[in-house]
């Protein structure tokens, strides 16, 4: 009636049985939105019917951004993969740890693992995927560091390899001219006549090839003890007190400037040794064969890099104990005016040096200055050194400033080199010194100021050609006894300074008489015309003297005219200044400086266009690939040093056949 107030409730009726599956129903769909894991359906043309909230915090969309819109506008790079999975799935199949990469909201790539099936409608039709989101990125990280493993060994592998495939050809590079040396000594020694003249070369033959297994064995030994060193092995030293003059004027003079210099001579290069007097003695007491040892190493390096006319300085300064230390000091330095440390090898920093040395000094290590903790400048050091064994132009094995890094240690220093050291290098080092004024009953003095220069002795001349000159005069001298003096193959060889016809075959094999063999066949003389008759002339490219003297005289008993290039540079120059068909064929070793057989060889072939003219890979190189890669360049044959008298003889008349166009069987004219 009226005045009586009433509440209308609107509304379902619900019992507690209803309100309990609502509550649960509530949960599962806070489980779903928000369980650790992401999940979506899609349908049949990739649209996203829903996803959770977990996979749009992954994303970082919202449900507008995100849930309505097809799946490829979230991973657009993946096309042709999520074609795939809707293929399997439509097929019926399920798809587990699938990997596909989605874009973030910010542009992020995100990694992401897929596990999906179908769910299907009651008329079997398609209704929708579910599809559960796992983050890849702990997956990915492990294959990357799996892959950085397997490519750092891969790396170290090549490294190794290339190091040993160096370190084999300064190996058999001397044995295979000691053995070509003992043959033709032998051969000479079995024959009737042996003249003073022969008697001489045979001698200088024998020191060289001992020479050059000295320098192997000392190699070996470099190699050998730096892996010991790197081993944590402990050199044995012998400290025993000598003088120091001796040892610095004998480290100077040991230098062997044909056997580091290019042209065999010294290039006008300067090498002194400096004795400043600093109060202390004369004599150092350490091991005097690991200083030398050393002393070596540093001047090798030195005088190799110098350019020419520069200047190369040892400076031992011996000091006077301190009024804090019983014990003087040996400062030991090497100057230079050349080009620096070689690419690749750093020095790391380090703070004040020994003896109270400035902090612009670096201590040997490998890497880039203040680079020791950045794995870019670590994996482009590491790259420069697998490049730098790989170079053909590099003869040495690169072990010299390491082992010496390691020699001085055990003698008590440790080798600096100068950052701040203007206009070259300075590599030194500081060893006590525990010799006392009068000692030894006064045998050593006070060390006097004093500059020794290395005594200006002529090196050993070789008499090839150098440098691309020719010597005409030299030529003329074609007695079997002068064994490096090779033929020339220009014309004004030809002729002596009286205007008499000179055969540019060697004079003893006309003195014996004409072999049949010279004279050429009449295929020959009709396709060649007076080249036919001409000596088959050989460009031997070869930077080490001793193997060039060898092939030379072996290619000289095959009536060859001959002619030397030290490197691929002057191979070049020669060749651009030679006249079209000079040369018939190119004997070219791969490892040489200043430009490395392959190299030369591409020049040749792409820049000078000499398509014709046969070269021939000669080396004592044992890479895989090197036989492979000379092919490609453009190499014609390729042939493993030594190479036998027999095989040598069957190559010259080959292609001696192919010039004159004389068929050959087996390599031998018919």
């Amino acid at each position: 009636g009226e005045g009586v107030e009433a509440v209308i409730l609107y509304g379902s009726l619900v019992n507690e049985i209803e309100e309990s599956n609502r509550a649960r129903d509530a949960e599962l769909i806070d489980f779903f939105q928000n369980a650790p894991i992401a999940m979506h359906w899609l349908n049949s043309d990739g649209t996203i019917l829903w996803a959770n909230q977990t996979e749009l915090n992954v994303l970082g969309y919202t449900a507008e951004e995100y849930i309505g819109k097809p799946i490829m506008n979230f991973c657009p790079d993946e096309k042709e993969l999520v074609l795939e999975i809707f293929q399997q799935l439509g097929s019926g199949n399920a798809i587990a740890d699938v990997p596909v990469r989605f874009r973030t909201k910010g542009g992020k790539i995100v990694h992401l693992l897929i596990d999906s099936n179908v769910a299907y409608k009651k008329d079997g039709s398609f209704g929708h995927t579910r599809c559960f989101i796992r983050d890849d990125t702990a997956r990915k990280i492990r294959d990357a560091r799996v892959q950085l493993l397997l490519d750092e060994n891969e790396r170290s592998l090549r490294m190794l390899d290339n190091f040993l495939s160096r370190t084999l050809h300064h190996i058999m590079g001397p044995l295979h001219a000691l053995r070509a040396t003992c043959e033709v000594v032998s051969s000479r020694l079995q024959t009737q006549k042996f003249d003073e003249a022969e008697r001489q070369t045979s001698v200088e033959l024998l020191e060289r090839a001992s020479d050059t297994i000295s320098g192997s064995a000392r190699m070996i030994a470099d190699v050998s003890d730096l892996a010991r060193f790197d081993e944590g092995s402990q050199l044995r030293t012998k400290i025993t007190p000598f003088n120091l003059r001796n040892v610095g004027i004998e480290a100077i003079e040991k230098i062997k400037f044909k056997d580091l210099r290019m042209n065999g001579s010294d290039d006008g290069i300067s090498v002194s040794v400096n004795f400043v007097g600093g109060g202390g003695p004369s004599a150092l007491n350490t091991d005097r064969q690991v200083l030398s040892r050393v002393l070596a190493h540093l001047l090798e390096n030195a005088v190799r890099e110098m350019n020419p006319g520069g200047n190369v300085t040892l400076q031992i300064t011996s000091s006077s104990p301190r009024a804090t230390d019983s014990a003087g000091s040996v400062l030991v330095e090497v100057m230079d005016d050349g080009n620096g440390l070689p690419t690749g090898t750093c020095l790391d920093a380090t703070a004040n040096g020994i003896g109270g040395a400035n902090g612009g000094s670096h201590r040997y290590a490998i890497g880039n200055h203040g680079s020791k903790d950045d794995p870019d400048e670590l994996q482009k050091a590491r790259a420069e050194m697998e490049e730098g064994l790989r170079d053909l132009k590099q003869n040495g094995v690169g072990v010299g400033l390491p082992v010496s890094y390691h020699l001085v240690r055990m003698l008590g220093g440790d080798l600096r080199h100068d950052a701040e050291f203007s206009g070259g290098t300075r590599i030194w080092f500081t060893l006590p010194n525990q010799i006392e004024n009068g000692e030894e009953d006064d045998q050593f003095e006070m060390l006097k100021t004093e500059t020794v220069l290395k005594k200006g002795l002529p090196p050993t001349q070789i008499s090839f050609v150098q440098n691309g000159e020719p010597d005409t005069k030299k030529r003329k001298r074609e007695d079997d006894a002068d064994f490096g003096n090779f033929v020339s193959s220009d014309s004004s060889a030809a002729t002596s300074n009286d205007g008499d016809d000179i055969s540019m075959i060697t004079s003893s094999a006309n003195a014996k008489g004409t072999n049949a063999d010279s004279v050429p066949p009449p295929a020959a003389v009709a396709k060649c015309g007076v080249k036919a008759s001409m000596p088959f002339s050989v460009l031997i490219v070869e930077d080490t003297d001793i193997c060039a003297r060898l092939l030379g005289m072996q290619l000289k008993k095959m009536k060859c005219s001959t002619k030397r290039a030290e490197n691929g540079q002057v191979a070049l120059d020669i060749l651009k200044e030679s006249m079209p068909g000079q040369f018939d064929l190119i004997l070219m070793d791969l490892r040489m400086p200043v430009m490395d057989g392959l190299e030369a060889t591409k020049l040749i072939r792409e820049d000078l266009k000499m398509m014709d003219i046969p070269i021939l890979a000669l080396t004592g190189e044992k890479r895989d690939d090197i036989q492979s890669e000379c092919e490609g360049i453009g190499f014609t044959d390729f042939f493993s040093k030594p190479l036998p008298k027999k095989k040598l003889e069957e190559t010259i008349a080959k292609y001696k056949a192919l010039r004159d166009g004389v068929p050959t069987i087996r390599g031998s004219q018919l």
